[in-house]
């Protein structure tokens, strides 16, 4: 057993592996001494781990032997650095396409859809009689004023029909080639669209070629490096944007075998803008068996070839921020996460950010959870716009910490690129990252509640059940009351029902499961649910009303009326007063209603780990109560510190203190008998008020030129609206130090800082702020007369990229063109306000030591 004292030597300083994973995209020429010069780079950053993909135009050629031999060197030269890699299983995105190889060697097996593939223009009354075109296999008859339709019959080989009253189209439903469009790193012109196809990812003959043109390529290689320092294979989004429907060959007769029926005469009804009800079910069923081969084909294969190689697999899919797209495009979260080592998530065009509710991470943290995964990733940043400060990106990636992700993957931390102002900075949010990811690894899951997730329902078109589901998932969090999903196959297939608890494969478990509002509840999750009930376990219906029950089949629906006196019905469909009282005892409570701190706890030996995230702009103070034994540390993840915090037994598993939380900040409490001794004792500071205001005249130095300023001005308001950089602050001033009482402590604070700052007085260096609080201590280094000030204040690239009036015009021009422009410009206006701001001043604190 590892001893603490370990664990937090490796805290102070993770080993590889933890934290930031840096994207490296290979674009353009790639040879020894670049991979060199950049690899050096990455790890002088601090980061460990790298993921290798490869880039627009590339050379040498992305899977030619040439290639391979590349990436051989730069294996070799990660090991020398002590850093490991990640392979990408593409040369672009999403998976599954092998550059060109299915478009040039396999066309039989490329992506296949049943999709309209003719309409046909009826008017009413008009007879038509044709034979229907090879690969039909139904048709449908739309009138247009409407969109009422009805299935025709092709059975003859033949279509022979009279149009009724109106205008019609005849709709033609034919097997087709059908991609979902790729973006190919030798694209001529780099465009996504359909030129080089994916593999049929419902055959496993497509799926094995796949892994022979790729991964067995990259064995061949190196190999003799796998689960050493190449860890595994990323994918990237596999899905099916399709104008159509999933199809492969034998899908009829696999769907025959699970459901019991012919599903084909339903399937043009699948396209109608009306759906009949039994056609609605039919649909539901054929989402169940195509999503079920998806799962058990394209990811199980890839799942099981890498634990065969001592490798991980991981992969995110497409629209995990919105689950009714998703559903539409693969199915089923859940059976896809199920065969992938380290679930994923993808966080672009600011998804995640300050003014939405974005709880989407807690998907893949669930899956990990269940299945007793340790790594939870996130591919973060992409299209977050030049701009992105180091607080915004640390409060982007504190939020996902918090809901249980543990790995960022992103290429944001590479300066020689940039020119980023920000770059001096990057190691500390980095270190912050690596800390903080060491902890989050550590230890067991501890959530006791599981909340179903009802794919069922959407699969049947009730959206509705979605939004429900998140209007849950946002009252549990804001309330500290931490949950994981549960879908149906791990309810049914993986989490053991032990005394009154569900248990998964992290050893965790749940005493209570929440069940939103649904209308549909299989037969067989409904036994179990009766089971888990009878063990003592508790089961809340949200919004009740009798569902729908249903065997294997949604066609195959009861009749008899079932016995609903088991469980805990309450007909609100939101979380109440109520229900937070007979939910399972909290692991966390607050003295009063905070929802915007948020919290994670894992369980490691005999202590308990506390991650608690502020995400507001107040700073909070509150008593929290926890469950725990022992004394009480902070362990910040900033510094590398362990500090000793004052805690109160109050009962032989609670533990009371009090909580402090800086806007935005982050702390980790930890709780248990056998701590390490703390390096400090927690200092808390009581505002006695202001002793000075500094927020006038000021010399400002800027871009080697000074000026003398009244006030604190944006640098666009001095005539700097495109500078990008450093801009230097200086001021004297006097403090009455004989006026200022025993026992405080004198500190600079600056409320509105435009992005990052560092301080000197009296040419002693203060220390930098890369995020809030922008606070200094100036004690020590304040002399009785005069003081000199000087802070350096950095803001963003986005002044130099759309700062410029002139330019700024020429780029919204550009935007309107599309593609990924007209996504980020936006986000980098907002971040063209740049400087210094009112107000600054020198506040006095009382010290009070615990």
């Amino acid at each position: 057993m590892e001893r603490i004292e370990e664990v937090l030597s490796n805290f102070r300083n993770p080993p590889p592996g933890y934290g930031i994973i840096h994207w490296w995209i290979l674009s353009g020429e790639v040879y020894e001494r670049r991979i060199s010069e950049e690899l050096d780079e990455i790890r002088n950053l601090g980061i460990s781990s790298v993921l290798i993909a490869a880039g627009h135009g590339v050379n040498p050629r992305y899977l030619s032997e040439e290639w391979f031999k590349m990436i051989k060197f730069a294996v070799r030269e990660a090991r020398a650095r002590n850093m490991l890699v990640w392979l990408a299983d593409e040369g672009g995105y999403p998976s599954g396409f092998a550059g060109d190889v299915f478009k040039l060697k396999y066309p039989d097996l490329r992506m296949k859809a049943l999709i309209i593939g003719e309409k046909i223009n009826v008017q009413g009354g008009q007879k038509v009689d044709f034979l229907v075109p090879e690969k039909t296999i139904g048709a449908l008859a739309v009138n247009t004023a409407n969109g009422n339709s009805m299935p025709l019959d092709i059975s003859s080989g033949r279509i022979n029909w009279v149009a009724p009253e109106g205008h019609w189209q005849i709709w033609l439903v034919q097997q087709s080639f059908c991609t979902s469009p790729t973006r190919y790193v030798h694209h001529p012109t780099g465009a996504k669209d359909t030129t080089f196809p994916l593999c049929d990812y419902l055959n496993p003959k497509a799926v094995s070629v796949f892994l022979s043109e790729v991964h067995e390529k990259y064995k061949r290689y190196i190999g003799s490096e796998f689960g050493r320092v190449v860890l595994g294979f990323f994918g990237d989004e596999p899905d099916y944007s399709i104008p159509g429907i999933p199809w492969t060959e034998n899908i009829f007769e696999e769907f025959k075998k699970i459901k019991g029926y012919d599903v084909q005469p339903f399937i043009p009804l699948f396209f109608s803008k009306v759906i009949p009800e039994e056609a609605v079910r039919a649909k539901a069923d054929y989402w169940d068996v195509w999503s079920k081969i998806f799962s058990e084909t394209f990811f199980r294969l890839q799942f099981e070839w890498c634990e065969k190689n001592n490798l991980l697999y991981t992969v995110h899919l497409n629209h995990e921020d919105d689950m009714r797209l998703l559903i539409r495009s693969e199915g089923d979260f859940f059976r896809c996460m199920r065969y992938v080592h380290v679930p994923a998530i993808d966080v672009i065009w600011r998804q995640i950010w300050m003014d939405k509710t974005a709880d989407f991470p807690k998907l893949a943290s669930s899956v990990a959870h269940i299945y007793g995964r340790r790594f939870v990733l996130s591919e973060s940043f992409a299209v977050y716009g030049t701009g992105l400060s180091l607080e915004q990106a640390k409060w982007v990636i504190d939020h996902q910490f918090v809901r249980g992700i543990n790995l960022i993957l992103t290429s944001i931390f590479m300066p020689k690129h940039l020119n980023n102002p920000q770059s001096i900075y990057f190691n500390k949010l980095i270190q912050y990252a690596k800390r903080a990811s060491f902890l989050l690894c550590l230890g067991q899951p501890s959530a006791q509640i599981a909340l179903y997730y009802p794919t069922r329902e959407l699969w049947m078109g009730n959206d509705d059940a979605d939004k429900k589901v998140w209007s849950i998932v946002r009252q549990l969090l804001e309330n500290q009351r931490d949950f994981d999903f549960v879908d149906e196959e791990s309810l049914l297939a993986v989490l053991k029902i032990e005394g009154g608890a569900l248990r998964n494969l992290s050893g965790q478990v749940y005493k209570t499961i929440i069940i939103p509002p649904i209308n549909v509840l299989s037969r067989k999750l409904l036994e179990r649910l009766k089971d888990f009930a009878r063990s003592g376990g508790q089961v809340i219906f949200l919004g009740f009303k009798s569902p729908m029950i249903i065997d294997d089949s949604f066609m195959r629906v009861e009749s008899r009326k079932e016995d609903f006196n088991w469980f805990i019905c309450l007909p609100d469909e939101e979380i109440n007063s109520h229900l937070l009282e007979i939910l399972p005892e909290p692991d966390v409570s607050l003295d009063r209603f905070l929802p915007m701190v948020k919290y994670l706890h894992s369980r490691w030996h005999d202590i308990d780990i506390y991650f608690f995230f502020n995400e507001g702009e107040e700073k909070i103070r509150c008593k929290a109560t926890v469950e725990g034994k022992g004394s009480v540390q902070i362990w910040d993840a900033e510094l590398g510190q362990n500090i000793s915090l004052e805690g109160r037994q109050i009962a032989s598993n609670k533990v009371n203190f009090l909580l402090e939380l800086e806007p935005y900040e982050t702390k980790f409490i930890l709780v248990g008998p056998s701590m390490p001794k703390a390096e400090s004792q927690r200092t808390l500071l009581e505002p006695l008020g202001t002793l000075l205001d500094l927020s006038e005249d000021w010399t400002i130095e800027i871009d080697g030129k000074k000026y003398t300023s009244s006030n604190l001005k944006y640098w666009s308001e001095l005539g700097y609206p495109s500078y990008s950089g450093a801009v230097i602050y200086r001021k004297e001033f006097r403090l009455p130090l004989k006026e200022i009482p025993e026992d405080t402590r004198i500190f600079l604070e600056c409320k509105n800082v435009y992005y990052s700052a560092r301080a000197w007085l009296n040419n002693i260096y203060l220390g930098e702020r890369a995020w809030r609080p922008f606070r200094w201590d100036l004690t020590k280094a304040l002399r009785p007369n005069v003081n000199f000030l000087e802070i350096e204040v950095r803001n963003t690239p986005a002044a130099a990229f759309a700062g410029d009036p002139a330019t700024l015009e020429k780029l919204k021009e550009e935007s309107k063109r599309g593609g990924y422009l007209a996504i980020f410009l936006k986000f980098d206006i907002e971040m063209l306000p740049s400087g210094l701001l009112p107000p600054v001043k020198i506040v006095v604190y009382r010290e009070i030591r615990e």
